[in-house]
């Protein structure tokens, strides 16, 4: 048998054990509540985050779209009180020939043969001319910056003035022998007319009620002044 002292410090010990154990035990609980109070508060303020979001989004559309209709009213306020847009400047740099041709000559000065003239104010209701020289670079097809104000001002007359009227853009070359790009005048002219033509599409003009045609240097306007002669002309139609 173990002597009395050994007893008492068994038991003392054991005492000790189960008292550590006990609040351990405690400690541990207390943690684990603690923690799942923290996810729960944290699940609710992610929710009321969430929320305020979407609150916040709601009252931004909202917002757009009273701005939008305060826009919108603005503008229809603005069109009744303001003028219709006058088209854009006429230009220097081209003429407009309106038939009937005075005594074989046009307004501009050019003159025609008398056959190609009277074909011509039997079909044409409106004549755009416009100088190639101020359109293009010599030789070349591609329209320059300062093309766009004239043609600008050809397209607006089409989509107001001469709505639904059918439309022929005219490529016209001096006598100057041209072998590149183009095999010769009938297609440097052909070329600067469909370009012209690209140019009224895109700018509201339909392509259906167009086409493109050149007559090179067949007829030309003045010998001695070939300026004259490298033109594109748009032709309204009756």
């Amino acid at each position: 048998m173990l002597p009395k002292r050994w007893i008492r410090v068994v038991c003392v010990s054991s005492v000790m054990l189960v008292g550590t154990a006990f609040l351990g035990g405690c400690t541990n609980s207390k943690m684990v509540t603690e923690r799942n109070q923290l996810i729960m508060q944290n699940k609710q303020l992610q929710q009321q985050l969430a929320e305020s979001k979407a609150n916040l989004a709601a009252t931004r559309a909202q917002l757009a779209q009273q701005q939008q209709i305060a826009a919108a009213a603005s503008a229809q306020a603005a069109a009744q009180s303001t003028p219709a847009a006058a088209p854009p400047a006429a230009s220097p740099g081209y003429s407009t020939i309106l038939p009937p041709m005075h005594s074989g000559s046009m307004n501009s000065g050019h003159s025609m043969g008398a056959g190609h003239r009277r074909h011509r104010m039997r079909q044409e209701l409106h004549r755009f001319v416009l100088s190639s020289d101020l359109l293009f670079a010599p030789g070349s097809a591609r329209l320059s910056p300062r093309a766009t104000h004239m043609l600008m001002h050809v397209a607006y007359e089409l989509r107001h003035r001469y709505a639904g009227r059918h439309v022929v853009v005219e490529g016209y070359t001096d006598n100057t022998p041209i072998h590149h790009p183009y095999r010769n005048n009938y297609y440097l002219g052909l070329a600067r007319a469909r370009s012209v033509q690209s140019f009224l599409a895109r700018h509201g003009v339909s392509r259906r009620r167009m086409r493109a045609i050149s007559f090179g240097d067949e007829h030309m306007v003045s010998r001695k002044d070939l300026a004259l002669d490298r033109r594109v002309e748009v032709v309204v139609l009756r």
